[in-house]
């Protein structure tokens, strides 16, 4: 009785067996049906499966970073990078330290904004005088920006002043993190009339868009989870986890497909008549407007 069971049970196993490779037999075949005859390919399914991910003007964002080195306001760096993921496409603007604003009433320096009233003061300063929203910052001490750094890879820089620490040549040369810290906040720049923090700025904000083009993308987006982790217990921001997880699809597709994804523009500007203060022009945000339309 046992052996004639066992036997049975072996019958039902290959009917089992039998219907089931039939099965994919017929469903490969209608499916083989529909693309010949329906114009559906595999090239169509791969630009649909695209068009869902790609970017929309929600996932486009604007950062203040602000390098705050060693509490001192003449090596203060203030840049915003605006985002615009789904054209592939960042855009830096350094801000002068000495720029003029007005916050509340009170008329103060960027540098005296943040020095006295922290981070929100002096994005509220920038966002006065130029007509930007800012959506978020990020305040970086030294170890933090350095960390940036070394992530990107560091760059490829023709320095444009010469001092300790750097190859006197007009040529490239290769700048680590701290050469890039040192050169970004360097307070001796070609200070004629006023126009060397003019100078460090356009330095700042061309230097770290040269970076960000130079840099291996794809391995930008391979550790983007676990840099963001290492990251963010080394800044004061107001960007939160969850506001990452909602632009990281966003990001990881700009650096994918974008072609020299980093560009910089000079914040436009007069100098006030004692050289010691940064007037933005009138006319700036309309100079810019073209990556803050949506």
């Amino acid at each position: 009785m046992a052996k004639a069971k066992k036997k049975k049970q072996g019958h039902v196993a290959i009917s089992f067996l039998v219907s089931f490779l039939l099965g994919i037999l017929v469903i490969g075949g209608i499916a083989m049906y529909l693309f010949q005859n329906l114009g559906i390919n595999q090239q169509e399914i791969v630009q649909m499966k695209t068009n869902v991910t790609k970017p929309t003007e929600e996932d486009n964002s604007t950062i203040l970073f602000v390098l705050n080195e060693k509490n001192d306001p003449i090596q203060y760096t203030f840049m915003i990078a605006r985002l615009i993921p789904m054209d592939k496409k960042m855009a830096l603007f350094a801000f002068p330290a000495n720029m003029l604003a007005v916050v509340d009433g009170r008329q103060d320096t960027l540098a005296g904004f943040f020095t006295q009233s922290g981070i929100q003061a002096a994005k509220t300063a920038i966002e006065n005088e130029s007509g930007i929203s800012i959506d978020h910052y990020v305040v970086l001490k030294s170890e933090g920006f350095q960390k940036i750094c070394n992530i990107f890879g560091g760059v490829y820089y023709s320095v444009p002043i010469k001092t300790n620490g750097f190859e006197d040549s007009a040529e490239p040369q290769y700048l680590g993190a701290a050469q890039m810290e040192k050169l970004m906040t360097y307070p001796l720049f070609g200070d004629t009339e006023g126009q060397g923090e003019i100078q460090r700025n356009a330095v700042t904000s061309d230097m770290i868009s040269e970076m960000i083009n130079q840099t291996d993308t794809e391995r930008i987006t391979a550790s983007m989870d676990y840099d963001f982790k290492r990251l963010i217990n080394l800044m004061d921001t107001d960007i939160s986890a969850m506001d990452y997880a909602d632009r990281k699809n966003a990001l990881k597709y700009m650096f994918t497909y974008g072609n020299t994804i980093a560009s910089f523009r000079i914040v436009t500007g007069t100098v006030g008549q004692d050289g010691d203060v940064f007037l933005l022009s009138d006319n700036f945000y309309s100079s810019v407007s073209e990556y803050f339309r949506n």
